[in-house]
């Protein structure tokens, strides 16, 4: 029995020993292989030598540390070491100038630990003034002028040109004068080291010699605050002379996110879309260069806005595809300038290798016709379809004028109400539209949305047309605009037409924000919605609370009425 128990005793304590042993095995693999980084903090600054060092405690297991130099929060210096001592190599800045320092702790699987504070470091060695002038000639001397000089520091001012040492001297004061003969022979860039003590270059100035003055820059397009879809800039401009290299910077903030060079003898040139970002506002700083002397460069400013990227207008038809005569030529356009269309015939959606649309279709039997549009710098548009029939039918138009009665215009253009205005523009409509043979019906002014939506689908009306004038906030707003319900509704193309028809009339067509187009009511108004209507839209005819737009409605009634009316006409063959 007790050699059973002393057996069973052995085995328990072999097991314990090997499950300790592994765990401190394991323990120490997981430490080995996920070592775990300790807080560290940064001590100092200090002047090592010609090194100006930052100096941080031990962070465990660390294998590097990378510090950051901020300035109003943006990195002006960035810089990594294995040690804990880091170099801040070639870091030079104005005398009593004021820095954060950031330092961030790396273990060997990039795993990391932010230092436990920031450093508030400012800079006390003495500097040369940045505001004095970097041209000079061979007959001036050069003076170069210290802030805060120290009389208890030795100083050196040496000289450079390409690099090679020219010209030494000690230094007695806060202003230096170096004589003109010393750089007798030379032009171009030559740099100037403050040493101190200790041999480190504590700061840097350079001087131009001889070095072509670059003209001053005129900025020709775009005008500053300019607003954009998603697209290309383009920016021109006047000037640069002596110039050889010109630059397009661009920023966010004060971030340079892009640098583009510009071809010198252009003045002009395209800032891709693809160098943006959707929804972005950006500043553009044009640069003229003399060789690589970016300090005396020529620069202007400007400030963009880029908004988001669009889709392509939709194709739409230049006649109705439901009934139309044999022989009638069609269109397929896009509001989209200088959009590529792409169609097909046999049924098929169309891609981009479908053939490209060029001339307009006859149309001599029933065809279907597919088609979407493509533009740069937009999303393509939705593929629509037009089945074409050739048949005859009485043409069928409702007519549908706003009943609002309390929407007052402005007085003095003789703009009553939106209700009899746009009753009068629905007159010359009816009027044109029943003198070409068509059968017209009216909503009544005493009905309501419903009401109308149910006549119009009890005649059978081949198109429903609302009649409205619009009104802002503001009272400043201008333009047209009409709506149909989606980018694949029926009534897309006959009120595209509508619109670009009275667009071509309207007195400020000039005016691109005028320009409202056609929109998308997408369910949200009851006499355009697709699954109460088969085809209608709702026109906006100008604003009647702004006077220039109240005053064109009124003078011009019968012309807008007329202008409707043919357009329909036209459309519907």
């Amino acid at each position: 029995m007790k050699k059973e128990y002393k057996r069973t005793l052995s085995i328990i304590v072999v097991i314990l020993l090997i499950v300790v042993n592994f765990a401190f095995f394991w323990i120490g693999y997981q430490s080995f292989m996920y070592p775990k980084l300790s807080e560290f903090s940064i001590t100092n600054v200090e002047s090592v030598g010609e090194a100006l060092v930052l100096n941080v405690t031990s962070s465990n297991h660390a294998t590097k540390y990378e510090a950051k130099v901020l300035k109003d929060d943006e990195v002006v210096y960035q810089t990594t070491s294995d040690s804990e001592a880091i170099p801040l190599t070639n870091f030079t800045a104005n005398y009593n100038e004021t820095f954060t320092i950031d330092v961030v702790a790396y273990n060997k699987n990039d795993e990391k630990i932010k230092s436990t504070n920031q450093l508030l470091y400012t800079y006390q060695d003495a500097t040369f003034l940045t505001t004095q002038d970097h041209y000079v000639t061979e007959n001036q001397d050069m003076v170069l002028y210290l802030d805060g000089y120290d009389f208890q520091e030795s100083y050196t001012v040496e000289l450079l040109y390409n690099q090679n040492k020219i010209y030494e001297c000690e230094v007695n004061g806060a202003d230096i004068v170096i004589p003109r003969d010393v750089v007798e022979g030379y032009s171009g860039r030559i740099t100037a080291h403050l040493k101190n003590s200790e041999n480190r270059i504590i700061s840097t100035f350079n001087f131009y010699l001889n070095t072509p003055v670059v003209g001053k820059l005129t900025l020709l397009s775009p005008n500053d605050g300019y607003r954009t879809r998603w697209n290309d800039v383009t920016l021109e401009f006047l000037g640069g002379e002596n110039a050889n290299h010109f630059y397009a910077n661009l920023y966010v903030g004060d971030t340079l996110v892009n640098r583009l060079e510009v071809p010198k003898y252009e003045k002009s040139v395209v800032i891709p879309a693809s160098a943006f970002s959707e929804n972005t506002d950006y500043r553009i700083v044009l640069e003229a260069v003399y060789e690589d002397y970016v300090e005396i460069a020529e620069t202007l400013s400007v400030n963009v806005s880029i908004g988001s990227k669009e889709t392509t207008n939709p194709v739409y038809v230049s006649h109705n595809p439901t009934f139309i005569r044999a022989g009638t030529k069609v269109e397929l356009k896009s509001r989209t300038n200088h959009a590529t269309i792409y169609y097909t015939t046999d049924g098929s959606d169309p891609t981009t290798s479908s053939a490209v649309y060029k001339e307009p279709f006859v149309i001599q039997e029933n065809m279907t016709i597919k088609t979407f549009a493509v533009s740069d710098n937009r999303y393509d548009s939705v593929i629509n379809t037009y089945n074409f029939q050739v048949r005859d039918k009485n043409l069928v138009i409702y007519l549908s004028p706003s009943n609002q009665n309390g929407n007052y215009g402005v007085e003095s253009t003789g703009f009553t109400t939106e209700m009899e205005i746009m009753n009068q523009i629905a007159d010359v409509v009816e009027s044109t539209l029943k003198n070409n043979g068509v059968i017209v019906y009216r909503n009544y002014p005493s009905g309501d949305i419903n009401a109308w939506v149910a006549a119009s689908n009890y005649v059978r009306a081949d198109f429903h047309l609302a009649i409205h004038s619009n009104a802002s906030a503001s009272h400043e707003a201008r333009g047209i605009e009409i709506y149909v319900d989606d980018a694949q509704s029926n009534a897309l193309s006959i009120a595209t037409n509508i619109y670009n028809n009275l667009w071509s009339i309207y007195p400020g067509n000039n005016v691109s924000t005028y320009n409202r187009g056609v929109k998308y009511a997408n369910g949200s108004l009851g006499e355009v919605n697709d699954d109460f209507l088969p085809t209608g839209a709702l026109i906006e005819v100008a604003y009647h609370d702004q006077y220039d737009d109240a005053l064109w409605i009124m003078q011009n009634i019968n012309t807008i009425g007329e202008n409707i009316a043919n357009s329909i006409l036209s459309y519907y063959n």
